[in-house]
């Protein structure tokens, strides 16, 4: 397990070690004789990915949070050969026609049936029947992914930006006095704001400086310029070059094949059905903020991308009377944390105890057990605080999926404020609803671990729907009920009022059109990177084009937020995966809405969906969650409302 004093050779040579445990596995079933059984075959394709499973995951999260370089160096390695192997895997003829050769009728259940097809499936998509010289170039263009990839990340990670904040602390007027109290001028006399999320969200938020809000923005969105520009065009070459060798028009044609939407065309419908089912919401939005700038200012023509944001906090404290620093004396980090975890207890019926033993690889990292009938059957990390050189944003890190000799174990990486002494580290609300909404990932990958295959272990289910679990969770960070449990006072310990979250529930749905606007334009724009012919695409004119026509504030000059658009590669072409999972998630969210805790109703959401892993499809474990094909009307009801 990954600690702060982890040395990088030893564990380059336990991933090394494990590596040769898979090459063996895979030399065992080719070596099975002609006449095996399904299930040997099965069993033995199976036992080639277990050695790798205390690495995989471990080696990911090093290479983006682990303090030491080097650590974090020799982790980018050993990611690469895990990927190089994994590549090899999906080449190899041999694999292919010993898996090829089972004849799937004669399968001893359905999870050995479906397990043998859909590796042949992924097999053929990896080009396994394509010629040896075809082969061998998607073998080299499989691995330069992996590191572009890389880079495109470490390059985002490793780019963080300041702004002297134009005339001092007095620059800083509209933010919280414990952020100004944590920003006293340095040596120089001089007051710096990062691009930072802890910087970033709350000066764009609540800065009265209009000056300090333009320029944090700009910086912000050339993070990683101009080292990504080049990158990221190298990742779209790389990807059009893999996907025409295997037989598709696009990547955005290869990746959405084996997801629930199916294809590009598809996601071109999903996107516009939503983005025409918005506008109106965000045009009355937009004229809203433009006519209260006017009031404010006595002048405006447009609203721009940098005042979005801080417009819109001031009509909701002024229309909707709700100020979202009022709530933060409500949400000091510990008790968030520790109402996360009560609420998912009692929930789910399973308890969270501290672990202080296991390594960590930062003094700031917290461990907890979970168990389940008073016995361990899973482990959390929580990373939850900023530093250098550590991943910027909030993902959740699985680690292992339990099919190996580990527990099924998972991190949470944010970059929540770290509370101090002195300084409780209040957090706002939109933190509380990111913390359930990665718990949501969290539990997921944990209550799907320990499955019978690694093919099905954790959220192996498909992409486009592990974001419906964390977006269903997130509903819990809205109910007054669920809050008053944990969210009080830090000073008067009173509980937070029904009356103040009943307006901050209001004040959350002032904005949607405008936000799901925002989303459909990402969406859009992700596919439109990875749906065409790269050759003469230049992505930094398709982001101004797209923004003419999609959104309602113009193009900054000279800005170039794609080079730290960190979803180009994690999601390529299929960003839309946000909400077309928030569809599924507002649908299975129907049926809490007799009460949030409602334990028999939360049981069999996690039996019927979160346990499944990937055993079955997802469509199918909602049809038979929900009863009945899942639809759009809850949605459209939530968007309109």
């Amino acid at each position: 397990m990954l600690s702060a004093d982890l040395d990088p050779a030893h564990f380059h040579a336990e991933s090394s070690a494990r590596l040769d445990q898979a090459r063996a596995a895979l030399a065992r079933l080719l070596a099975l004789p002609a006449d095996a059984s399904f299930q040997a075959v099965v069993d033995a394709y199976d036992a080639i990915g277990r050695p790798l499973e205390r690495v995989r995951g471990a080696a990911s999260l090093a290479s983006q949070t682990h303090p030491s370089e080097a650590l974090r160096n020799v982790a980018q390695t050993i990611v690469q050969e895990l990927a190089s192997f994994a590549t090899d895997l999906s080449l190899h003829r041999g694999v292919y026609e010993r898996l090829a050769g089972l004849d799937l009728a004669q399968a001893p259940g359905e999870e050995e049936r479906r397990l043998v097809a859909n590796a042949l499936r992924d097999l053929r998509r990896g080009g396994v029947d394509r010629d040896e010289p075809t082969r061998e170039r998607i073998k080299q263009l499989s691995d330069e992914l992996v590191r572009i990839g890389q880079e495109f990340d470490l390059n985002i990670a490793s780019d963080t930006r300041s702004v002297v904040v134009p005339g001092g602390a007095a620059g800083l007027a509209g933010l919280p006095q414990d952020f100004i109290d944590a920003h006293p001028p340095g040596p120089d006399g001089a007051v710096r704001v990062s691009t930072d999320p802890t910087d970033y969200v709350p000066v764009m938020t609540y800065a009265h400086n209009a000056e300090l809000r333009r320029k944090l923005q700009f910086e912000y969105h050339n993070r990683a310029t101009p080292r990504n520009l080049e990158v990221l065009r190298e990742l779209m070459r790389v990807r059009h070059e893999l996907a025409r060798l295997l037989g598709y028009a696009s990547w955005a044609e290869y990746v959405t094949e084996d997801k629930m939407i199916r294809s590009p065309a598809k996601v071109r419908e999903f996107v516009e059905r939503v983005r025409r089912a918005c506008e109106p919401r965000m045009r009355a939005e937009v004229a809203e903020l433009l006519a209260l700038k006017r009031e404010v200012e006595g002048a405006g023509d447009s609203i721009a991308d940098w005042e979005r944001a801080y417009w819109l906090e001031r009509v909701k404290a002024g229309k909707l009377d709700f100020d979202s620093q009022s709530v933060r004396p409500y949400f000091p980090y510990r008790a968030v944390r520790d109402g996360v975890l009560a609420t998912s207890a009692a929930l789910f019926g399973i308890e969270f105890r501290a672990n202080r033993e296991v390594p960590r690889w930062h003094a700031s990292v917290e461990c907890y057990d979970l168990l389940d009938g008073g016995r361990v059957v899973a482990r959390v990390f929580l990373d939850m605080h900023p530093r250098a050189n550590k991943f910027k944003h909030a993902a959740m890190f699985d680690l292992t999926t339990g099919c190996g000799e580990d527990l099924p174990q998972a991190c949470l990486v944010c970059n929540f404020p770290e509370p101090t002494a002195d300084d409780p580290a209040l957090l706002l609300h939109r933190d509380v609803e990111t913390f359930f909404h990665e718990f949501g990932h969290l539990l997921h990958h944990l209550f799907a671990g320990r499955q019978r295959y690694l093919a099905f272990a954790g959220i192996a289910t498909e992409w486009d729907f592990v974001e419906t679990p964390s977006q269903l969770y997130e509903e819990w960070a809205w109910d007054t009920g669920v809050l008053q449990r944990f969210a009080r006072h830090h000073q008067s310990g009173e509980p937070i009022p029904g009356e103040l979250v009943a307006r901050m529930r209001a004040a959350d749905e002032y904005g949607k059109g405008l936000h799901v606007a925002v989303q459909m334009f990402f969406a859009e724009l992700s596919l439109e990177v990875f749906g065409r012919d790269p050759a003469g695409l230049d992505p930094t004119e398709l982001v101004i084009e797209l923004k003419r026509r999609r959104l309602p504030f113009p193009h900054e000059e000279g800005t170039h937020f794609h080079a730290s658009f960190g979803h180009l590669n994690g999601y390529s072409a299929t960003y839309y995966t946000y909400m077309w999972s928030l569809v599924i998630a507002k649908d299975i969210f129907e049926r809490f809405r007799g009460g949030l805790m409602n334990t028999a109703e939360a049981r069999r959401y996690r039996q019927s969906i979160l346990s499944a892993g990937g055993r079955r499809d997802a469509a199918d474990l909602v049809r038979d969650y929900l009863g009945r094909e899942y639809d759009t009307r809850a949605f459209e009801l939530w968007l309109n409302a």
